[in-house]
């Protein structure tokens, strides 16, 4: 038993590696947190949340249930209700260099707190962005396949030294060649057929 409890130790240990990046799904869910922060004194309250993104939905009730909060879902009478709104939700890759890629997750929400009446109490618009660089090589693994707005294409490679000044160069200089051989072998050739 003494040696099998450290090779699971070991194992369990590289399952994920120290430092691993969260995923998009992950960051989604962070900035809805940080976005929807609410009164201590609001307790209990109904919770209308729109049917995409559903994974912020969970996030927040969970968040919010850790808070000793009570999240009610349907109708209840005589309960304050939270709406929120998602506006925009986008991630975007930039090449930093070969192998390592800046990543942009933005989250745009408009949250709603009415009173049991129905009354409107706040209105709010937040937009956070987070911002990290991520390996090109885990960007699958950040995407999730199932949500679209998790995934971004790579922007295009940078032009490398070649492709942005000896291509360039060598189009300059055979062109100046070309005019130049044109406008003198024409030139040489008129002179020799005149009288």
């Amino acid at each position: 038993m003494r040696r099998i409890l450290p090779i699971v130790l070991l194992c369990w240990g590289f399952s994920k590696p120290i430092g691993a990046q969260p995923t998009n799904l992950e960051r989604f869910q962070e900035l809805a947190r940080s976005c929807l922060t609410l009164p201590d004194t609001l307790r209990a309250f109904r919770l209308q949340a729109p049917d995409t993104m559903p994974y912020i939905q969970t996030a927040l009730e969970i968040h919010w249930l850790q808070e000793n909060r009570q999240v009610y879902r349907r109708d209840t009478l005589g309960l304050p209700m939270l709406r929120y709104r998602i506006d925009a939700a986008r991630v975007a890759y930039a090449h930093l260099n070969h192998d390592r890629l800046q990543r942009t997750v933005t989250l745009a929400l408009r949250v709603e707190l009415l009173d049991a009446r129905g009354r409107l109490l706040d209105v709010r618009a937040c937009q956070p962005v987070a911002v990290d660089t991520v390996a090109q090589a885990s960007r699958n693994r950040l995407e999730h396949l199932a949500f679209p707005e998790t995934q971004a294409p790579l922007p295009p490679e940078r032009p490398g030294f070649l492709e942005r000044y000896v291509i360039p160069a060598v189009a300059l200089v055979a062109t100046t060649l070309s005019v130049y051989l044109l406008f003198t072998l024409r030139s040489r050739s008129s002179d020799a057929f005149s009288p």
